[in-house]
């Protein structure tokens, strides 16, 4: 193909261009499924560019296997979804929590927890003190105090500790059960050392850490909202 200013817009370089913003795309995608499938349109573009455009055997071959390996990746992610069992509770932890992460990548999570289920009054983290275990409440109620003054709620659905175990600084809050409380528990080293590699599960979780957060903002606003404010003292 003759390069110059018009070729670069012609049907052939279009194919070509849109290969490559398909490459580029892919790089965003979060889910390694949806990056193989968007890398697959752009080989394949790639590969047609290569072979009716420009004729070039050499890079036709490439790209196309660059598209059968990906396939490949496709079908073994495929399987290893399928592979992956839930029970109930670890369905919901996968749904809530870690739902941008492929099912095997999440069952190969929950396979580094333990399932605790404590009795009312268990403290899950003390204020001032670094907590072991990063906690995931599946059933349950959870009470947040501050020097011994509730402040706010947990229930099923939210993360106990996400701030402790992610920085290494201690509680600010007491958690305690007020219910009978099933939660997901992970070792605070292993959390840290998860975060620290920024693979696609630390990104699963620090976007989880991120959501549950801002849920608890919006509860703890609510709540000031809703809560009428303490008369003032009446002086002689």
């Amino acid at each position: 193909m003759h390069l110059d200013l018009d070729s670069a817009f012609s049907t052939g370089a279009m194919v070509g261009h849109a290969g490559y913003v398909l490459l580029i795309l892919s790089m965003l995608m979060t889910r390694m499924l949806w990056l193989r499938v968007i890398a697959i349109g752009a080989g394949v573009l790639q590969a047609l560019y290569y072979g009716v455009w420009l004729s070039d055997p050499v890079g036709t071959f490439w790209e196309s296997m660059f598209v059968l390996t990906n396939v490949g990746q496709i079908a073994y992610i495929a399987y290893r979804n399928r592979m992956a069992n839930f029970t109930p509770d670890e369905r919901a932890f996968y749904e809530i929590a870690i739902p941008t992460l492929e099912p095997a990548d999440a069952h190969r999570l929950i396979r580094e927890g333990r399932w605790m289920t404590v009795n009312p009054g268990t403290v899950l983290t003390r204020e001032g003190e670094l907590p072991d275990d990063l906690a995931f409440i599946v059933s349950g109620d959870i009470e947040i105090s501050v020097g011994g003054r509730k402040v706010g709620a947990c229930s099923a659905g939210s993360f106990i500790g996400e701030i402790s175990v992610s920085t290494g600084s201690p509680a600010s809050a007491t958690a305690t059960a007020v219910t009978p409380v099933r939660y997901l528990a992970f070792a605070r080293p292993f959390v840290a050392a998860t975060l620290d590699r920024r693979g696609e599960i630390g990104q699963a979780l620090e976007a989880a850490f991120r959501h549950g957060l801002r849920d608890k903002l919006l509860r703890t606003n609510a709540a000031m909202l809703t809560t009428p404010p303490a008369a003032a003292p009446i002086t002689p």
